[in-house]
């Protein structure tokens, strides 16, 4: 027999002996598991916590220094995950304790009323042409007066900047869909092209201040800094705002980094085109309103957590999503206020609020989480 054979044999030999382990090991487990539901019976009964991490802890520690010290290093994660997938079913068994956030199962109505922050041009006004092509857009000065116009029933739907390709997440627009009782039904990415536009028979030599939003400069800094240390940028509420000042000015030094819709619409002249650093630079949109809406289409749906500030916190959330096979799309940190150095976060996933995985999710999300919100489930388009 050769070497290569006998190898062969002796693989086969060894999982096969895996084999038969594995087969112990699922009947345990199964065993366990059917324990769990009369511990989470009981826990029901007497309104107990589902978590009980001091028993966890030592129960992970206990089985660590019991274990051979070859592999004590991997009983600790082992036993973490047995801990994990207990509670989750705990959490199935129990969870007709919660409630589901009401949501209407409907499509947007394109003849829709909508709110967006700047002046005519912007491009959240762009954005919420695209999400409601026959819909009445009204432009508000500020985010929180667009929110303000939702909740106060002066618009049906609100649009709002909700994160940039190169300048990242827009975080007061977080914080305003954390604050208020406002939900996302709907997103839309953007493709952004900046200009830099400036009155007639302005020269780019001229030019001596720029006018933009603060994303707009962000995203186009590498053009602003190959036109020379003498350029003042000014931040202003947005990029369309920015082209309408140039427009009314006296001046003849200053310019507008805005959409090349802005140039016709107030009258200007192009002085450089697509001044942003990115060629692929585009902005996310989120369409909010104040109560869940649930398009046919929908796809997605974005939740707030805030964890208990302890060691494996997010690896639990994480591991709930794992083990009900949801996929994650976006996970994304922001501090709590006055809270020091603690964080809350953004989540996006696949799937809807109506379907069990993510129903399941959100369950379970509320027994390990100090707060779980569902912001909405909807579908995003690119434009």
């Amino acid at each position: 027999m050769s070497s290569e054979t006998t190898h062969i044999t002796d693989l086969l030999e060894s999982r096969s002996r895996i084999d038969e382990v594995d087969a112990k090991i699922l009947n345990l487990f199964q065993e366990r598991m059917r324990i769990v539901a009369d511990v989470a019976e009981y826990k029901k009964s007497v309104g107990k916590p589902i978590f009980d991490p001091v028993r966890e802890h030592q129960r992970i520690k206990d089985m660590t220094e019991a274990a051979d010290p070859q592999f004590a290093d991997c009983v600790g994660p082992l036993w973490l995950m047995l801990m994990e997938l207990s509670r989750a079913r705990q959490s199935q068994l129990i969870e007709g304790t919660h409630t589901l956030p009401e949501f209407q199962l409907a499509p947007l109505d394109p003849c829709s009323s909508v709110a967006c922050q700047g002046v005519e041009g912007a491009y959240s006004q762009q954005a919420a042409q695209i999400l409601f092509p026959q819909g009445e857009i009204s432009c508000a000065p500020s985010w929180e007066d667009v929110c303000e116009r939702v909740r106060q029933d002066k618009a049906q739907f609100g649009v709002l900047p909700l994160e940039n390709s190169t300048a990242g997440s827009v975080d007061r627009v977080y914080d305003l869909l954390t604050e208020g009782n406002l939900s996302i039904v709907g997103s839309v990415r953007l493709s952004i092209h900046h200009d830099l536009l400036a009155k007639p028979g302005t020269h780019l030599s001229d030019v001596c201040e720029i006018y933009s939003h603060e994303q707009a400069l962000r995203q186009s800094q590498r053009f602003i800094d190959g036109l020379g240390c003498g350029i003042h940028a000014t931040i202003v509420a947005n990029t369309a705002m920015a082209a309408k000042m140039v427009a009314q000015s006296n001046r003849s030094d200053v310019a507008a980094i805005s959409s090349p819709a802005c140039a016709e619409l107030y009258g200007l002249e192009t002085l450089a085109s697509n001044v942003q650093d990115q060629n692929t630079n585009f902005t996310r949109f989120v369409c909010i309103a104040p109560h869940p809406i649930v398009t046919p289409d929908a796809d997605r749906s974005s939740l707030v957590l805030v964890l208990p500030h302890q060691p494996g916190s997010l690896y639990r959330a994480l591991a709930r999503m794992a083990a009900l096979g949801v996929n994650m799309i976006k996970l994304e940190s922001r501090p709590i206020p006055g809270r020091e150095f603690e964080f809350m976060f953004y989540v996006d996933i696949e799937g809807t609020i109506d379907d069990e995985p993510v129903k399941t999710l959100v369950f379970q999300l509320e027994d390990i989480c100090e707060q779980c919100k569902f912001l909405g489930s909807y579908a995003e388009v690119e434009a």
